[in-house]
């Protein structure tokens, strides 16, 4: 059986914000059948894969996935913004959920993903219990934190730790993107567009603010083929070409080289987005040793074969159709699967 490691897969607990002492923040009701969320004004349906294990296990097994990373995309950003506790306790609370869920897989099928806010200091420990004691492969920071990106000065601390420790790290968007308020309540707006394009405005801003070049030994691995960062990259290098002289001295931009320039240098991206055009520029521009196999499966029910089929119809070599499925996250991870292999063959 070939291997398929998906990066991009959620799953929280059962009555998570509830056992966190939150109540019903997320305003859950039944609707016609389904389990709709209201948080923040922005309507949601929660839908059964993202709260049953088992029925993702049984998904992921049946499309032809052998091993999964896992992390939950919002939980620690709205818990944080919504807890009178402090907002490492969230994380804490979050993070050993993670490692609960990673318990109920198979041995070396599952590994963690922990989630902290790169803005708070007193996070960058919890980065290190999640590798070091829960044994998780990476770290997930949202692109914005209450409102606020994540390249200023308050995040240094915890891009110097993950450079010095190459630790790998996960870019995912929030619940409620910033400019959620601009009548993103209809159509699931703040999920379909703003939530891409708060991931671009942040990458945007780690580039262009110099982030890389002050930490350039970073790669990062962003969700959704890198949200809506691609269509933009041609405007970002136009102005940085143009320059920005005569603007405010705040308003400079500080990265040393042509922003797409650190696109194969600083980024990995995965191949979540339904859309085989997209997947394809996705691997043109990054390269096929810096795009990796995932699917949101769990909040996006759709069936993971979609996105194998559209992996498998690129026209590309089988080599790189193999580093896109599985040598490139087992790299990245560091998971060690060729052994994994032979002990599960033993």
């Amino acid at each position: 059986m070939p291997e398929i490691i998906d990066v991009h897969t959620h799953f929280g607990g059962p009555n998570l914000a509830e056992r966190f002492g939150l109540g019903n923040v997320f305003n859950a009701e039944r609707v016609k059948g389904k389990v709709v969320t209201n948080y923040r004004g922005l309507p949601a349906v929660t839908y059964a894969a993202g709260v049953s294990f088992q029925e993702q296990q049984e998904v992921c097994e049946k499309a032809g996935i052998t091993r999964r990373m896992m992390s939950n995309s919002f939980a620690v950003e709205v818990f944080s913004r919504e807890t009178t506790k402090p907002s490492i306790e969230a994380a804490k609370f979050c993070n050993d959920d993670i490692a609960n869920t990673v318990s109920m897989a198979p041995k070396g099928t599952m590994w963690g993903i922990g989630g902290i806010n790169p803005l708070e200091r007193s996070h960058v420990k919890e980065a290190e219990r999640c590798i070091d004691r829960l044994g998780f492969k990476a770290i997930q920071s949202n692109s914005s934190w209450h409102g606020r990106f994540i390249d200023t000065d308050e995040s240094y601390p915890f891009w110097e730790w993950a450079e010095d420790r190459r630790v790998p790290i996960f870019l995912h968007p929030p619940r409620v993107p910033i400019g959620h308020d601009q009548q993103m309540g209809q159509y699931k707006l703040d999920e379909l567009v703003g939530r891409p394009f708060d991931t671009a405005m942040s990458v945007a801003r780690m580039i262009l603010s110099g982030l890389f070049d002050r930490f350039p030994k970073l790669r990062i691995l962003v969700a959704h083929m890198g949200g809506g960062l691609l269509p933009c990259m041609g405007r970002l290098d136009f102005g940085w070409r143009l320059g920005f002289e005569g603007l405010p001295e705040h308003t400079a931009a500080r990265c040393k080289r042509l922003p797409s320039d650190y696109l194969r240098t600083n980024l990995i991206v995965d191949t979540m987005g339904f859309w085989a055009p997209h997947v394809k520029e996705a691997v043109e521009v990054f390269g096929a040793d810096n795009v990796m196999f995932g699917t949101d499966y769990g909040p996006v029910p759709l069936d993971p074969r979609e996105h194998i089929d559209i992996v498998n119809a690129l026209d590309v070599s089988p080599a790189d159709k193999e580093n896109i499925l599985w040598r490139n996250a087992d790299s990245y991870f560091g998971l060690g699967i060729k052994r994994l292999q032979i002990d599960q063959n033993l």
